[in-house]
């Protein structure tokens, strides 16, 4: 390797990922950095070739191939496969072989992940559990804070992210969220420990600890390889109702995944986040008020699903004749052509496209739950309108959490359909029911910026619309036009 590739091997990790190694080969010691820096990017493949690469520059090196097995495993949005089991317990194999002469701690680190591939594929879940209670005594008598970190880690692949009561309702994740929070006290910087708090935090009641942990992610800079960093705070901000904020972390991501994947490389890790970084990025336009920019995140979610999302978007913002002249290759075509008939007043061709939605998606889908729910309205049948939206919205409840969100909250239909009908109390009701599920949500905060008018309440209304004002700034689009 020349000296300009050590240079740039080096810079993938920064500095705050590090740990030491049996090794005199400063070399190998920065391909061990850079391999737990990916793996603490989630780029098991990268992290598998870093710590190969360590293992070439110094064979005896027991940690290289400790490392081969950590970054084969598991991650917690990565299951572990049957090829990626004999490729970590190979590795292990090495590593154990090689671990007579090492230092306590790295000695025990091997011995705890040879445990972790001691039997086969099928006795996984037992050998899985016994690393887990390994690394988490560790954790608690070691003072080596990727120790802490890797605990973590395994962890919560286990305990999962559900909350319950303030806090995670497993003892796993509570263990997990106790050796974070203790990370980032010492070593606010640290990029794993930031990465795991927003996760953490993902379906918490309360994401407020996360914020500075979405701050300092967005502030670093990343190589391409650690893209998925740099996705994480749209996690937080998606959650907490800052859609602009999360459409700029979305958009540096997807940069850096552009970037990576340029010359073809990374097609695993592409594979595996291209989609979610593009719908979450997707998610956050769709909810501002900027047409141009959510066209833009369109055509990637096309690009990514290979299925044309424009009518849908054209649809949200109000476009109902773009909307309704799409050719049918779209993604729910029937029922995003049927609500732009129902507004454009072409109720006969809504009747007939309401016939051909099967009843499995009548009974399952939010969205043609919301064009059937709009067409009852239009027949005056409102008691089966409100049906139908409550369904899509206990859909919604049903399939989305944390930074996944619907593209259409049914409850802002429910509270515009209210509205429209001069329920001002109803209608608060309801758009104060999106706003809980989705803070800041500008079309049913507008929304009840007029429900709360036409109810007499004018200094709340008067709150609300600006924090309206403050969401749709920067928007394209009347949002009289982008009600439901």
């Amino acid at each position: 390797m020349n000296l300009l590739a050590v240079v740039f091997a080096a810079a993938l990790a920064p500095a705050s990922v590090h740990l030491a190694v049996s090794t005199a080969n400063p070399r190998a010691q920065a391909a061990i950095d850079r391999g737990l820096f990916l793996y603490y990017a989630y780029d098991g493949t990268d992290a598998m070739q870093a710590f190969s690469q360590a293992g070439a520059l110094d064979p005896n090196l027991a940690m290289a191939y400790w490392g081969e097995a950590l970054a084969a495993g598991p991650d917690l949005n990565t299951p572990l496969t049957g090829e990626r089991f004999a490729r970590a317990a190979a590795a292990i194999r090495t590593a154990a072989a090689l671990a007579a002469a090492l230092p306590p701690l790295e000695r025990r680190l091997v011995e705890i992940m040879a445990s972790r591939y001691a039997g086969s594929f099928r006795d996984w879940t037992s050998n899985d559990a016994t690393y887990r209670e390994a690394m988490l005594a560790l954790a608690q008598t070691s003072q080596d804070e990727n120790v802490q970190l890797l605990a973590a880690e395994a962890l919560l692949e286990h305990g999962g992210l559900a909350w319950q009561s303030g806090a995670p309702n497993t003892e796993e994740s509570r263990e997990a969220l106790a050796l974070v929070a203790g990370v980032l006290r010492d070593d606010p910087a640290n990029v794993m420990a930031n990465h795991l708090c927003i996760h953490l935090y993902d379906l918490a009641p309360d994401r407020t600890p996360a914020l500075r942990c979405a701050q300092r992610l967005d502030a670093d800079a990343f190589p391409p390889q650690a893209e998925h960093l740099a996705h994480m705070p749209a996690h937080y901000w998606l959650e907490t109702g800052n859609y602009a904020a999360a459409e700029r972390s979305s958009e540096r991501a997807f940069a850096l995944m552009s970037q990576l994947t340029a010359n073809g490389a990374a097609a695993d890790h592409a594979e595996q986040y291209v989609k979610h970084d593009v719908v979450v990025g997707y998610s956050a336009a769709m909810m501002l008020g900027n047409y141009a920019v959510a066209q833009h995140w369109s055509s990637r979610m096309g690009a990514a699903f290979e299925t044309s999302f424009d009518a849908l978007t054209a649809l949200r913002f109000g476009r109902y004749d773009t909307a309704y002249a799409a050719d049918g290759n779209e993604f729910a075509a029937t029922s995003v052509r049927g609500l732009a008939a129902v507004h454009l007043g072409r109720l006969a061709e809504a009747r007939a496209l309401a016939a051909k939605i099967p009843a499995s998606n009548a009974a399952q889908g939010y969205m043609p739950q919301l064009f059937l729910a709009r067409l009852a309205e239009a027949d005056a049948k409102y008691d089966k309108a409100e049906r139908l939206i409550e369904q899509g919205a206990a859909n919604q409840r049903d399939a989305f959490s944390g930074e996944l969100i619907p593209f259409f909250p049914a409850d802002e239909t429910l509270g515009a359909m209210r509205l429209r009908r001069n329920d001002a109390g109803g209608a608060i009701a309801a758009f104060d029911d999106a706003l809980t599920a989705y803070p800041n949500d500008p079309r049913a905060l507008y929304g009840l910026w007029q429900a709360l008018a036409a109810s007499g309440q004018s200094a709340q209304a008067a709150t609300v619309r600006a924090r309206f004002e403050k969401e749709w700034e920067g928007a394209d689009t009347n949002v009289e036009h982008a009600l439901p």
